[in-house]
């Protein structure tokens, strides 16, 4: 009998060890050669007299949600499919051997194609989403033979990152800080870190300006590296502490409340013709939501698809840094806003206009300007002569000297109530009279098309529908006034405008959709001092009406006076307003 009750119990152990599979092999031990000779290119083996270091545990839910957020942002579908497949194999019950042999290729099918491609597009989010999955594997006791070669695989990615992390480049710094992180006690990863971290830390010390701008070229580049550095930040939160000092988590967050404001509906980055989708910005968003309550309740109003958000309690619209020469308006938090970016740190200012989910204009806002056949050339950088922000508009002006003692000046004026951008610039000079010729060049977004009006100068940017409405202020309503002329040409919108002495070339940008289809029309007002009618090249005024909606716009090319038109007196540089139904013009925006 005593023998009989050994020999069953015998029986049941070797049973439970057929189910589990073979006996895992720990991948934080290099696997043997065929020659019997061990591996000697990658210790890592843990030392003798190290201390002991406890990786963290990952579940299968956080290894699945944490792969799912990577396939989203991949390009191509083929990699957005691979990763895909690799998480939907992690979700699936770890328990069985022959699955777990699955999960084992399709890792090794990710970095097999990392080896193929040689790209660094989607290389780190590949080798990113097999470590979450070995890392799985392995603190689950899961681990087959060929684990140890998969992660002496990532290891050697992550030395080939070394020279990338030594330049700056900050591309592969996630990927390396997840492997030292969730494989600590290998020490041929724990030594890896600090490379990536500090590397990090000095690329947010290096571009981020003292408001929060990254000093990057487009909406789009600045809100992809913020993300990158908040997921940096993420992972060694989670798994071991902080990942850089004090003085880089307030750049960090200072970066990460500026670029909060580029972003569309639910949150989404936009680049080019889309939007990227929402995992690509989630990471930034949690993080920054947990950073006070105005971040918090601002958080949730960009994610909200509503648009009846109040402003009680949120960040501000605007966001204006001169020394990083970049301004950032909206028109509110809602999934319709307005978002108007201009970066004038270069001769030729960059523009960003988005409405909603849809970027429609994208590049640079380009300008040329001839007096007496000449053309007159920038002699210095943009500077900010005047910058307003209130309810009701916000105005930015910016200037910069040109040959024969003349400027050019450019406005941007953002109504939010009205969803109207209005963009002008100005040739002015206190030298003798010449004649000026102006052309400017407005980039627009990609797939966007430029529809002119048959008999009139109104132009309509469309794709599948209308999306914004262009009148040239200063121009006649009817192509046949002569003056000059507003086109659309290869993906842009060019106006040219004749003038004398002094020019002011204003361009009405309506962005809402709900107004265009109804009656249109806008008059060049006579502007007159002390009962005299005044020349163009000393004031301007404008009349635009879309509907039932009338607005005024006026612009002073000399010293300002006390003028009148329309029956108003103004005596400011400028003034935008609505008319009202009894014919007063209610002052929305004044610049003295």
């Amino acid at each position: 009998m005593v023998a009989t009750n050994e020999g069953r119990r015998s029986s049941r152990s070797g049973s439970k060890k057929l189910r589990r599979g073979p006996e895992p092999t720990p991948p934080s031990e290099s696997p043997t050669p065929t020659n019997g000779e061990p591996e000697s290119r990658t210790p890592v083996r843990r030392g003798a007299d190290a201390p002991r270091v406890v990786p963290p545990r990952v579940s299968a839910r956080q290894a699945d949600r944490r792969i799912k957020a990577l396939a989203a942002t991949v390009e191509t579908l083929d990699g957005r499919e691979r990763l895909r497949r690799l998480a939907e194999l992690v979700r699936k019950d770890g328990r069985n051997a022959r699955r777990m042999g699955f999960l084992e290729t399709a890792i090794g099918e990710c970095l097999d194609e990392v080896a193929r491609s040689g790209s660094s597009a989607g290389r780190w989010t590949s080798c990113e989403a097999a470590t979450w999955a070995l890392a799985w594997m392995a603190r689950t006791k899961r681990a087959g033979g060929s684990a140890g070669g998969l992660l002496e695989r990532l290891v050697g990615q992550a030395r080939a990152a070394q020279p990338l992390l030594a330049s700056g480049d900050t591309q592969p710094a996630r990927f390396v800080l997840v492997l030292a992180r969730l494989f600590m006690d290998v020490e041929a990863c724990r030594c890896l870190e600090a490379g990536a971290a500090a590397t990090v830390a000095a690329e947010i010390e290096r571009l981020v300006s003292a408001e929060g701008i990254p000093h990057l070229s487009g909406s789009i580049a600045m809100v992809e590296r913020v993300v990158r550095w908040t997921a940096v930040r993420e992972i060694a939160r989670d798994h071991g502490g902080g990942a850089w000092s004090k003085q880089t988590e307030r750049k960090w967050r200072a970066a990460a409340t500026a670029v909060v404001r580029l972003l569309g509906g639910r949150g989404r980055a936009l680049a080019g013709a889309g939007r990227m989708p929402e995992p690509f910005t989630a990471p930034l968003l949690d993080a920054l939501a947990e950073c006070g309550r105005r971040r918090e309740r601002t958080v949730r109003a960009v994610r909200r698809d509503r648009m009846d958000v109040d402003g009680q309690g949120l960040l501000g619209r605007d966001l204006h840094d001169p020394a990083a020469g970049v301004a950032i308006i909206r028109t509110g938090w809602d999934r319709r806003s307005v978002r108007v970016m201009l970066d004038y740190r270069h001769p030729v200012p960059r523009l960003e206009i988005a409405v909603g989910d849809r970027l429609l204009v994208d590049g640079p806002w380009q300008w040329e300007a001839w007096a007496d056949g000449r053309a007159v050339e920038p002699e210095a950088g943009w500077t900010v002569s005047c910058w307003e922000s209130d309810r009701k508009a916000s105005f930015l002006e910016i200037t910069a000297p040109l040959g024969g003692g003349r400027q050019i000046e450019r406005q941007v004026v953002v109504l939010p109530r009205d969803r109207v951008v209005l963009l002008a610039d100005a040739v002015t000079s206190a030298t003798v009279p010449a004649g000026l010729r102006y052309r400017g060049i407005l980039p627009l977004a990609a797939s966007l098309d430029a529809d002119s009006a048959a008999e009139t100068r109104e132009v309509i940017v469309a794709d599948t529908r209308p999306r914004m409405l262009a009148l040239p202020l200063a121009l006649s309503e009817w192509k046949a006034g002569g003056g000059g002329e507003l086109s659309g040409e290869s993906g842009t919108l060019v106006l040219s405008q004749e003038g004398t002495h002094r020019l002011y070339a204003p361009l009405w940008i309506d962005c809402d959709s709900r107004r265009m289809g109804r009656p249109l029309t806008w008059r060049h007002l006579t502007v007159a001092d002390s009962r005299i009618i005044l020349p163009r090249h000393q004031a301007a005024g404008f009349r635009v009406q879309s509907g039932l909606d009338q607005w005024l716009v006026y612009r002073a090319l000399d010293t300002a006076r006390n003028r009148t038109l329309l029956g108003c007196n103004v005596s400011c540089e400028f003034l935008v307003g609505r008319l009202r139904k009894s014919g007063e013009v209610a002052r929305t925006l004044e610049i003295q």
